[in-house]
């Protein structure tokens, strides 16, 4: 009964790499095998039995949603738990993935303590967690929730004319921003301070918009840096720098009109 299989699916390495290592932590006993994208995941679960599915939405090819819908009609993964993870969080986009037969939705950016809440709930439903899986677990949890979040590093800087505007989301909330520089690696963005600010090496999604509001793309990447704009502790205005993880050849080409109207 310990010995789950796990398959984690998502197009971009960062992220894969991410959730095999959260899960290993939490479930060292689990059997944890990562695969890039839709029709890898389709092999994968053809010659293997897997207990437990963690399956973005957004890959090229073949997307999470086809992936649920191929995994559903296998006679053997009917009910087998299966968590969308997507940075999509529109009411069409959970209810489309409900109708598919998804069990439960986590949204990125996320911590290791929400990915290892919805596993519990999924795996707990079928009764597949042993007594000392579960233990290990709530410790971890409550272990993550009496973490306390660290500063934001001061330096100097400076709010110029944007090149565009923003949302910065982490796992807690979403940030307005504007962005200062861009390409297809990385954005520099600045945020109003308020007294809370995303942490290095988080994972964040980022929405870039036209200044006239409409949407460009939207990118899982992780922060950098976090800096003051200016030298004192009551620096109205934050720096934050965000590298991107996403290999998807739609989102470049667009990112890439979209920096190329702004130069």
């Amino acid at each position: 009964m310990s010995k789950l299989n796990i398959l984690v699916v998502d197009d971009a390495r960062f992220i894969r790499e991410r959730v095999t290592s959260m899960v290993r932590e939490a479930f060292p006993d689990f059997n944890v095998i990562a695969v890039e994208n839709g029709m890898h995941a389709r092999t994968a679960m053809q010659q293997k039995q897997y207990d437990l599915i963690l399956c973005d939405w957004e890959m090229p090819e073949m997307s999470g949603l086809e992936v649920l819908q191929w995994t559903r009609a296998q006679a053997s993964y009917q009910s087998t738990p299966f968590l969308m993870v997507t940075s999509r969080g529109e009411r069409e986009y959970v209810l489309k993935a409900i109708q598919s037969g998804v069990n439960d939705y986590l949204g990125k950016p996320f911590t290791r303590e929400q990915l290892v809440q919805k596993m519990v709930k999924a795996l707990d439903k079928r009764q597949q967690l042993s007594p000392a899986q579960q233990a290990r677990a709530t410790s971890m949890l409550e272990a993550e929730k009496q973490k306390q979040p660290t500063a934001a590093v001061p330096a100097r800087g400076g709010v110029g004319k944007p090149k565009g505007l923003a949302q910065l989301r982490n796992s807690q909330q979403t940030f307005r921003c504007a962005i200062k520089d861009l390409n297809l690696r990385e954005v520099k963005v600045v945020i109003k301070n308020e007294g809370c600010f995303p942490q290095v090496l988080e994972q964040v999604v980022v929405d870039i918009e036209q200044l006239s509001g409409d949407s460009v793309a939207r990118l899982n990447g992780f922060v950098t840096l976090v800096q003051a704009t200016e030298q004192k502790l009551e620096a109205a205005y934050v720096d934050v720098r965000v590298s991107f993880m996403d290999d998807d050849p739609d989102k470049l080409a667009h990112l890439s009109k979209y920096i190329a109207s702004v130069r």
